[in-house]
């Protein structure tokens, strides 16, 4: 690498890293200040957002609060409490019985319609809804039939009715005051507005009509729940005046929905608390108020802002933005984490009293506290997040302004690209204008250096002229160069001059060595030659050698086993013998044997010849019998049987002794042949006795021979070990004087070679400082 690119190469990369450092400082400077700027402003926006939203919500509540005050001080409403409770303690009394068909009809309702609607919005049914008609009394039982179970109108629309068609007392009193008590409700938007009797706890009016119209709220299936707390507060209270809220929390009559109560006792003329008056809380109201009129850009909360509010139990009590604008991408990011809850939410159509939020901002506004916090929501997004408490007569809730960090930051992200950018183009503007200044500074650093180089480079090529002397240069650094080389070659000018004359005699003194050795070399050669014909011949000489004394060996090997063999074969020979002299003696007694066989065959046949003769004469005394039977007629009759039979009986011997004979004549002429064959194995095995002994006389001659063989073969065998032994001798002798020959032969050629190697050295340098002018 020359100097020039080294000085680049360390300038540039300086300079470039100090540029993108500074650059990148105040990118980040500017970036962080922008972020730090934007999360103070959302910080204000959210807790000036939080702030309003949570007034309004106050000035509502107090507006709920003056209202049910105002009503349940008004005489009207007085006087229709005092004609409610004397009509409803009488209904049951002005009222026919309820048939059988009224009564299972009231009870469908329960188990079908209430239960059908109630399933599809919980995606469950209620629990139980036989138990809460069979409890009812029977007063509530009438009322709910001709009210809600037995009225035309649809669930939801059972407001509508006006005017029983029974004459009770209570239908004349429902159709004078309805119309002002739901007249009342539908221009506020409350859910239902109730009138209950302190005495009883009887919910003697109702405008919606729902399951909790007629019950008993001290004692009947809803008394746990905010409609009996606030009644509780209101009928214990001793001022007319007060207000007091229940806790907003499920209710089981609107289908589980979220609802919330606000009371006011009503005072009768002589100052006594004879009822309580309860409006059903306007949750849409409120949901309203939070959510903007659902325009939240308008209300400067832009893509993703949005504010509600969150009950005591950790659930939505508005609604959420991202369910109104957007309820299937709202369940699909809820059903990540909570598949059950984003069904209930889906099947409800809202979120309120679903959706739980467990954010800390919510936690610590549930708790009395106010601030501003960048937390995870209940969408797992993280959100700038303004908190605050709002109180709801004696409970707490939690107020939260809220917008995705990613949209309250984009100002800073559109400000940090172009920062980005704008520092891309000023470091490439900086970089450009750098590396030319880089260029022109290496080129007049390098420039004087150059001119040294090549004056040095003039002196190597050509000839090597050696008197050349360098210049001195304007530049001092440059001269404390030139000046120690100029003195460099006026050494190197004399070294050569004196590598010259000594190359010449070491030349001449080589080709003089080269001489010689080559000489000696071809003597070494051709005395290698002669030892190698003498260890050629005394190797073939060994060969034969050891061929004999191996094929000596091998004589004495056969020699050995065929005299073993030979003792075994005599050994045989006369276990043969043995064996034929027992067998031929075997032979001459089964010959005996069967010659005095022959004889008592011979016997056999003479008491054969005897036995056919009695046959012969029993068959003629038979038949002489049978004649005299014959002869004396019928009292011969039986001897003639006897005689018939003992004939038969002669004749069966005869044939028999005739079938012995001719078995006798075949034993007969078989022993004879027997005899014969013994008498011709007698004389082979006496053959064969001759025979073994003649062989056991030729193996005991062979024998001595072999063992005459071994002795030679042993002999020669020594003889021939002492022969290897010394062409052995002779032969370690001739390896010894080959070696020292080629040792001889390899240093000639060693010394040769040098020889010649030295006389190309001293002619390369007479060349090479020939080449110099001195």
């Amino acid at each position: 690498m020359t100097l020039k690119l080294r000085l680049l190469v360390t300038i540039i990369p300086l300079v470039l890293t100090a540029i993108l450092v500074v650059a990148a400082v105040a990118l980040q400077l500017g970036v962080t200040e922008s972020k730090e700027a934007l999360t103070e402003a959302a910080s204000d926006k959210l807790k000036v957002e939080s702030n309003q939203t949570s007034q309004a919500i106050i000035r509502y509540l107090k507006t709920i609060e003056s209202q049910v005050r105002s009503m349940s001080s008004q005489s009207y409403v007085a006087q229709a409490a005092d004609d409610f409770i004397g009509a409803f303690n009488r209904y049951s009394e002005q009222r026919a019985v309820l048939s059988e068909a009224q009564k299972s009809q009231l009870s469908t309702y329960y188990t079908e319609d209430f239960a059908s609607r109630f399933e599809k919005r919980n995606n469950t049914q209620p629990n139980n809804p036989e138990s809460l008609v069979n409890n009812l009394s029977s007063n509530t039982k009438a009322l709910q039939f001709d009210f809600i179970a037995g009225s035309d109108f649809a669930i939801g629309e059972k407001d509508g009715l006006y005017r029983l068609t029974n004459t009770t007392d209570y239908a004349r009193y429902h159709d004078q005051y309805h119309d002002y008590f739901r007249s009342f409700l539908q221009e506020f938007g409350y859910y239902d507005i109730f009138i209950v009797d302190v005495d009883s706890g009887n919910i003697v009016y109702s405008v919606f009509k729902e399951l909790d119209y007629a019950t008993n709220v001290t004692s009947g299936p809803y008394a746990n729940t905010g409609i009996g707390e606030v009644f509780k507060k209101a009928a214990a209270s001793s001022a007319a005046d007060n207000v007091y809220f229940s806790a907003l929390d499920s209710y089981l009559p609107s289908y589980n929905a979220m609802a919330g109560f606000i009371a006011s006792p009503i005072s009768s003329q002589s100052g006594q608390v004879e009822a309580v008056l309860i409006f059903q809380m306007p949750l849409n109201v409120i949901s309203e108020i939070m959510t903007h009129g659902r325009d939240w850009q308008e209300a400067g909360l832009g893509e993703s802002g949005e504010t509600y509010i969150v009950s005591p139990q950790g659930t939505l009590v508005t609604e959420s933005r991202f369910f109104l604008e957007e309820p299937q991408q709202y369940n699909a990011a809820i059903a990540e984490t909570s598949p059950s809850i984003a069904r209930q939410i889906k099947l409800a159509g809202t979120s309120v009293g679903l959706q739980p939020v467990s954010s800390a901002t919510a936690k610590k506004a549930l708790k009395g506290q106010s601030g501003f916090e960048s937390v995870i929501d209940y969408r797992g997004v993280e959100v700038f997040s303004a908190y605050s408490p709002i109180q709801m007569g004696e409970y707490q809730y939690a107020a939260l302004a809220e917008i995705d960090v990613e949209e309250a930051l984009r100002p800073a992200t559109a400000l940090r690209n172009k920062l980005l950018m704008g520092t891309l183009i000023a470091t490439v503007v900086i970089a450009s204008v750098a590396v030319l200044l880089a260029i022109w500074l290496a080129s007049r650093l390098v420039k004087p250096l150059n001119e040294v180089g090549n004056a040095c480079k003039a002196l190597t090529s050509g000839e090597g002229d050696l008197t050349i002397q360098l210049e001195r240069s304007n530049i001092p650094e440059i001269n404390r160069i030139i000046e120690p080389f100029n003195a460099f070659i006026g050494q190197v000018r004399e070294i050569i001059s004196q590598i010259k004359i000594d190359a010449a005699s070491l030349a001449s003194a080589s080709e003089e060595l080269s001489a010689v050795t080559e000489q000696g070399e071809q003597n070494a050669v051709d005395q290698n030659e002669q030892m190698r014909i003498v260890d050629d011949a005394i190797k073939r000489l060994s060969v034969s050698v050891n061929e004999v004394a191996n094929s000596t060996a091998m004589s004495r090997d056969h020699g050995d086993k065929a005299n073993v063999s030979l003792s075994e074969n005599k050994e045989r020979a006369d276990y043969v013998a043995d064996n034929i002299q027992l067998l031929v003696k075997l032979i001459q007694d089964s010959s005996k044997v069967i010659s005095a066989l022959k004889e008592e065959v011979g016997q056999i046949t003479s008491l054969l010849d005897v036995i056919n003769s009695i046959a012969d004469q029993t068959n003629l005394l038979a038949l002489n019998a049978a004649i005299e039977a014959a002869r004396a007629g019928e009292a011969g009759r039986g001897f003639s049987v006897v005689a018939d039979e003992v004939r038969a009986l002669a004749s069966r011997s005869q044939r028999s002794t005739e079938e012995i004979g001719q078995l006798i004549e075949k034993m007969n002429r078989s022993s004879i042949q027997s005899v014969l064959a013994m008498e011709k194995a007698e004389a082979a095995a006496s053959g064969g006795i001759h025979l073994v002994e003649l062989v056991t006389t030729a193996m005991r001659e062979l024998s001595e021979t072999i063992d005459q063989v071994q002795n030679m073969a042993s002999l020669v065998a020594e003889a021939t070990r002492e022969q290897e032994s010394t062409s052995n001798v002779v032969l370690g002798s001739v390896d010894t004087v080959n070696s020292l020959s080629d040792e001889l032969r390899t240093g000639a050629t060693q010394i040769s070679s040098a020889a010649h190697e030295l006389a190309a050295i001293a002619n390369n340098t007479q060349a090479m400082v020939d080449r110099f002018k001195v």
